[in-house]
């Protein structure tokens, strides 16, 4: 499944076991900086599966200084939504939580609950076009 060009990226999920939540994780070798040209919002496209069973979908950015922040989809049912649906996140989420946009180490995509780790659901997600823009 691609929303378009020649791949997205599938995530598998198991939160049936423990720790109860599944992740992808992207660390650069150096830090990114991601408000050039003066981008202000992360994008990217999910997709789930109609046989999915729903889990919370999250976005962890943390900067070179170890500052994190969590962002979870508004829509507790985008694990089992079975179209291309847009997420947009402005960055003053992450900012609000002292991370330095302009100093990227990494970026996590995951399914489940950090917070509150209790036995969930199942399946695999899809995603696509990840960008920075101007919003």
């Amino acid at each position: 499944l691609v929303r378009s060009g020649a791949q997205s990226m599938p995530i598998e999920y198991n939160n049936v076991d423990t720790p109860f939540y599944s992740e992808a994780e992207r660390e650069f070798d150096s830090a990114q900086d991601w408000t050039e040209g003066d981008v202000n919002t992360l994008v990217l496209f999910v997709r789930g599966k109609g046989n999915n069973v729903k889990a919370p979908l999250y976005i962890v950015v943390e900067d070179s200084s170890g500052h994190t922040c969590r962002v979870v989809h508004p829509d507790p049912k985008i694990s089992v939504t079975y179209r291309w649906v847009e997420w947009q996140i402005p960055f003053d989420e992450f900012t609000a939580a002292n991370v330095n946009m302009a100093r990227v180490k990494k970026l996590v995509i995951g399914l489940g609950d950090t917070v509150e780790p209790k036995s969930g659901g199942r399946g695999q997600i899809y995603v696509d076009n990840i960008f920075a823009m101007k919003r």
